[in-house]
């Protein structure tokens, strides 16, 4: 337990640092998440956010590491605190290619954050998942594609840079979506947003390269 009394709210660090050097002692000894993840039940709110805030950066790196403790993450994506949804959502998207079944029984708890979730980060990541479950193969990228476009028609061009990837690997598996995709992502090519505006032009440009 000694690597929890490491992170930045435990030491008065009040910038991310400290989580970064214990991010990096858990992908050097990964036995040590072990630790990290008892602090996931703790009523210190700000040691909740440290701790998961580390599984999404040793995630950024090493996704595998954490995919054993998947259960333990999903349970906090119903935690009041943004900042522990934000990273557990993040986290579940660095590791949503590598764990299909399982993002793809929480669907209906993403499409909730989608929908209700304040936050627009929490709402990106949700997102960002449900695009990377479109990746894995034709049955996956199917169930993720009704969510991807009702998350268009709820948000528009918010969110419009997530969705455009999910339906990029869509396309991989569904080519014959091509035309639908192709009139999903016109109205956004002109967006405010210039991630949205090149994201609907990549998408657009593979659905033209589809014989």
């Amino acid at each position: 337990m000694e690597i929890i009394n490491q992170l930045s709210s435990q030491i008065g660090d009040k910038s991310e640092a400290s989580n970064k050097i214990v991010a990096q002692k858990c992908i050097q000894t990964p036995k040590l998440l072990d630790d990290i993840v008892i602090g996931f039940n703790s009523k210190d709110k700000k040691l909740v956010g440290d701790c998961i805030e580390v599984f999404t950066m040793v995630s950024d790196t090493n996704p595998e590491l954490i995919i054993s403790y998947s259960a333990k993450i999903i349970d906090l994506l119903k935690s009041k605190e943004t900042r522990i949804r934000w990273e557990a959502t993040h986290s579940l998207a660095n590791i949503s290619r590598k764990i299909p079944d399982t993002i793809l029984s929480i669907l209906p708890l993403f499409q909730e954050l989608i929908q209700n979730d304040k936050s627009i980060i929490v709402r990106d990541y949700s997102i960002d998942a449900i695009a990377n479950l479109a990746d894995v193969n034709e049955i996956y990228s199917e169930k993720a594609f009704e969510l991807l476009k009702y998350s268009l028609e709820l948000w528009g061009e918010r969110h419009g840079k997530q969705v455009f990837q999910g339906f990029y690997n869509v396309l991989k598996f569904h080519p014959n979506y091509k035309n639908e995709i192709e009139t999903l992502a016109e109205p956004f090519i002109n967006a405010k947003k210039g991630t949205v505006a090149k994201a609907a032009k990549k998408v657009i440009k593979r659905a033209n390269e589809i014989k």
